[in-house]
């Protein structure tokens, strides 16, 4: 499964935005005033069956104000990655390391977890930050300490959320082998990258194979199914995470795409036909579903299709990508690969 990875140990680990040349210029950012993360994460969850399919609004409200703080600092690190890779602006690649040492230099999302949806912040709250500064890196901005710094606590809040997901993988919970396996496979590689750890990059690459491994014959993923009105939304929901990772492999010379003889196709295709027609996902769940939302294709449902088409051109998912008001995506760090 890692012959690719190992045969490039060598190297140093790469990411899809390496292979873009950026011209560094001087255009003007402002830069917004943060205050750092805490240590600690305190947040609960806010679904109220045993599918968690159904939503409780005041408890989503609650949990909400908490994830708040934590999209600010995500979405203004994001912000300025995608404006240095648009514009080259050298002030947006600073800007992105300061929020960046702002965390590290608080130790941010390192302490107590109070809840397992604490850990799952933590988790798409460091995958955000990873391809933020996996945007910017190359123009080297700040000092070689700062860049240290960065990579460093990108790093330990990495290792902690590889040690709590292999914790729960190896008790056999849903979050272990989930969808949200496959979040922190996301994360990880890309901290691993940022902080050129292979041992990282390697276990994110045997979630992604994993995650392949559970498609099942009819191009499904049977967690996910298990979602009930929310079955639909999951697989899509997972196939951000799964794509970016086979991107990440992409970037170093590991065909991820191929694995289990291409598998994930059967998975993308099952699922972006149900944007079409979502009855199959109805059938199976037994639940009528959520997405499309009165037939509205949200954004954050399918950009990962982007980098995915680049690769392997599709006019019917181009039709249901382009369907959408598409804009950036905070869990994946802004926009995909491949954005223009």
């Amino acid at each position: 499964m890692l012959c690719g990875a190992a045969s490039a140990a060598a190297a140093p680990l790469r990411s899809p935005w390496d292979a873009r040349v950026v011209k560094v210029g001087d255009g003007s950012y402002s830069c917004p005033a943060l205050k750092p993360l805490l240590k600690d994460i305190a947040a609960s969850d806010y679904y109220t069956d045993a599918k968690h399919s159904v939503i409780d609004q005041k408890r989503l409200a609650a949990y909400q104000a908490v994830e708040a703080q934590f999209d600010e600092a995500t979405k203004a690190a994001a912000k300025a990655a995608d404006d240095f890779q648009a514009n080259g602006s050298r002030q947006a690649a600073e800007c992105t390391l300061q929020i960046l040492d702002l965390e590290a230099g608080a130790d941010a999302m390192t302490g107590a977890m109070s809840t397992n949806q604490a850990n799952y912040v933590q988790n798409w709250s460091l995958g955000a930050f990873a391809v933020s500064w996996l945007k910017v890196r190359a123009a080297e901005p700040g000092t070689p300490a700062q860049r240290k710094a960065a990579a460093g606590w990108m790093a330990k809040v990495g290792s902690q959320v590889q040690a709590w997901f292999s914790d729960r993988h190896a008790k056999g919970t849903n979050d272990g082998t989930n969808y949200h396996y496959y979040w922190a496979g996301f994360a990880v590689m890309g901290a691993g990258i940022a902080a050129d750890n292979r041992a990282m990059y390697d276990w994110g690459v045997g979630t992604y194979d994993e995650a392949i491994s559970r498609i099942a014959a009819d191009g499904t993923l049977p967690l996910e199914m298990g979602r009930g009105q929310r079955a639909l939304h999951y697989h899509l929901f997972a196939l951000a995470p799964i794509v970016l990772m086979a991107e990440y492999g992409e970037a170093n010379g590991d065909d991820l795409y191929g694995h289990r003889k291409g598998a994930v196709h059967l998975l993308v295709r099952r699922t972006i036909a149900g944007m079409i027609d979502n009855s199959y996902f109805a059938k199976q769940a037994g639940a009528a579903q959520d997405t499309p939302d009165k037939k509205e294709t949200k954004s954050t449902d399918v950009i990962w299709l982007m980098p995915y088409l680049r690769r392997f051109p599709n006019d019917e998912m181009n039709k249901v990508l382009h369907s959408a008001d598409l804009r950036p995506y905070n869990y994946i760090g802004g926009l995909p690969p491949g954005w223009k």
